[in-house]
């Protein structure tokens, strides 16, 4: 752990070097976390509540999706090119090095825009209705949504080891699941909401934090921390699995 922090660090001040490029991508992305702000704002200005859901509880599914998203791309935002490493033999240099090899690729990058969901996530908190009782529980929700978001991107990119060059559609996944957790799962039924939980677990990103900060059981806490062991799991499983297949691409460096 102390390696993947340490590893995290530099990768970080890698990602902001460029001071114009940093604060131009910080604000794109606020901006575009606007839009789905906006979006609900109008939506609850004609509706009172969504799935028995109202304004407040969207607004801390809204800040604890970002602040887990901005998580995943500040600490382990190698995962957004895990699949190319994998495809173009870019694995070489690192299993040739001592070290967790998951981990180092993880937090060899660091994703700027990460920031932007981070201060998206503060301003979000500062208009929900939440109280410092329940920071916690916020705080569980963030880090088990950033772990979340990087379990999820590596078991879609370790598939390019048994498909070959998908990373173009493992990529459409894993956006396609930062859509899906801006929506509350309780508007969907039977088996789709069933799929939001296993195969686009949006559900386990969104809807369980919230209930775990606004409607406090120990059994949603229990699912929550329990689901995302299981993808974490599932992720380590998958990748170390796939890399038995790996081929390499005869690359050295000096």
């Amino acid at each position: 752990m102390r390696f993947f922090f340490s590893l995290v660090a530099i990768s970080i001040r890698a990602s902001v070097s460029l001071k114009l490029a940093f604060f131009i991508e910080l604000a794109l992305n606020i901006g575009n976390n606007l839009i789905f702000f906006l979006m609900w704002w109008i939506f609850f200005d004609k509706f009172d509540t969504v799935g028995n859901w109202n304004f407040d509880d969207v607004l801390v599914m809204m800040a604890i999706v970002r602040g887990g998203c901005g998580l995943a791309r500040i600490c382990c935002g190698g995962s957004k090119v895990l699949a190319e490493k994998i495809t173009t033999g870019g694995l070489d240099l690192y299993m040739t090095q001592p070290k967790n090899l998951l981990a180092h690729l993880l937090g060899s990058e660091s994703q700027s825009k990460g920031w932007g969901d981070i201060l998206s996530a503060v301003i979000l908190f500062f208009l929900a209705d939440v109280h410092l009782t329940q920071l916690p529980m916020i705080l569980v929700g963030v880090l088990c949504g950033g772990i979340l978001f990087t379990a999820i991107a590596t078991i879609a990119h370790s598939l390019c080891f048994w498909f070959g060059d998908v990373g173009e559609v493992s990529k459409k996944y894993v956006d396609s699941i930062f859509l899906f957790v801006h929506y509350p799962v309780n508007i969907y039924s039977g088996l789709m909401q069933v799929f939001m939980f296993t195969i686009l677990p949006a559900g386990v990103i969104g809807y369980l934090p919230v209930e775990v900060v606004k409607r406090f059981s120990w059994g949603m806490l229990f699912a929550l921390v329990g689901a995302t062991g299981i993808f974490v799991a599932l992720a380590s499983f998958i990748f170390y699995r796939g890399l038995r297949r790996y081929e390499s691409g005869n690359l050295f460096l000096t």
